[in-house]
C-alpha cells in the first residue's frame, strides 16, 4: 500500500507585533511603531494581510519576512 501524501503543516499566522519579533530575531531591526506606521491606511505599504480576526491583521510569517528583506538597500538613499 502507498504511503499517503503528507503535506506540511502550514505556519501559524501572526499578529503585527508576533511579526515584528520574528522579522527582528530573523536579523532585520523594525521597530514597532515603524511596522505601524507603514501598515496605517494611508501608506499601505505594510506587509499583506493574510486574514483578519475581528479587527485584528493577521500575518503570514515567511511573506512578512520577505517584506522585510524587499526594504532592504545596499546604500542609503540621501534626500536633499
Amino acid at each position: 500500500m502507498p504511503d499517503p501524501i503528507v503535506s506540511p503543516a502550514p505556519k501559524p499566522l501572526l499578529t503585527r507585533e508576533e511579526l515584528r519579533k520574528y522579522i527582528n530575531d530573523q536579523g532585520i531591526p523594525l521597530g514597532a511603531s515603524t511596522l505601524d506606521k507603514l501598515c496605517m491606511p494611508s501608506c499601505y505599504q505594510g506587509p499583506e494581510v493574510e486574514a483578519w480576526w475581528g479587527p485584528r491583521p493577521l500575518y503570514d510569517p515567511e511573506r512578512g519576512l520577505q517584506w522585510a528583506k524587499g526594504r532592504l538597500t545596499k546604500t542609503r538613499i540621501r534626500k536633499s
